[in-house]
Parts: C-alpha cells; sequence; structure tokens
C-alpha cells in the first residue's frame, strides 16, 4: 500500500508525491530499543535529552583539551573567544533543536562554561 500525500504552496501549486509502505515480514520482527544514534545524536525511547547534552559536554571538553594549543596567552583574546566558539560550541549544541530541554539539562548547560 502507498500512501499519496498532496501540499500547496504560497503561490496555489499543488504538489503530490507517493510514500511507500514499510513491507513488515513477520518472521523478522522491529526491535524495541532503549537508546540509539541517529545523524550523530542520541535519541531514547522517552523522549529525553539528558544523555545527550551530556555526551555533547564530553565531546566538547575532549575537543578543548585536544585544541588546547590554540588557546594560549600568546593569542588575542578575541581570536580565543573565537575559536572557542567555532571548536568548542558548535561541538557542545550540536543539533539543540531536537532536544527536549528541561531543567536538568538546562543546568547541565550552564554548568558547561569553559
Amino acid at each position: 500500500m502507498e500512501w499519496k500525500w498532496t501540499w500547496k504552496n504560497k503561490s496555489n501549486e499543488i504538489f503530490e508525491t507517493t510514500i511507500p509502505s514499510i513491507n513488515y515480514n513477520r518472521q523478522n520482527q522491529l526491535e524495541n530499543v532503549e537508546s540509539f544514534k541517529y545523524f550523530g545524536s542520541i535519541l531514547t525511547n522517552n523522549g529525553r535529552c539528558t544523555c545527550e547534552i551530556k555526551c555533547r559536554i564530553v565531546m566538547a571538553k575532549t575537543a578543548f583539551k585536544k585544541k588546547r594549543i590554540l588557546f594560549t596567552s600568546a593569542l588575542d583574546l578575541e581570536l580565543r573567544k573565537k575559536l572557542v566558539k567555532c571548536y568548542i560550541w558548535s561541538i557542545a549544541l550540536y543539533g539543540p533543536e531536537t532536544w527536549t530541554l528541561r531543567t536538568v539539562g538546562q543546568k547541565h548547560l550552564e554548568s558547561f562554561k569553559i
């Protein structure tokens, strides 16, 4: 069975596409897992992102340790700030649009200040 999906854009153009259904074989059952990695982010079955935030913080700290030579006092302060924003914060805040941020996760992020 295929699904048909039709929509209009702002200029009232009609678009249509078909979405193939998933063939389900009773011999190969789908497995229910507690968490899995998808495009570098950890998704859990309860929808919480505390584990993902903690992993991102660890990855950012590891990147900071690897790039520590770049953050020496020989460089200009503004340049060091830009390097931290580029190398560290981009790792820590990758994919936040998928996070369901709760108070615990917010506290983890706020405490992560290098």
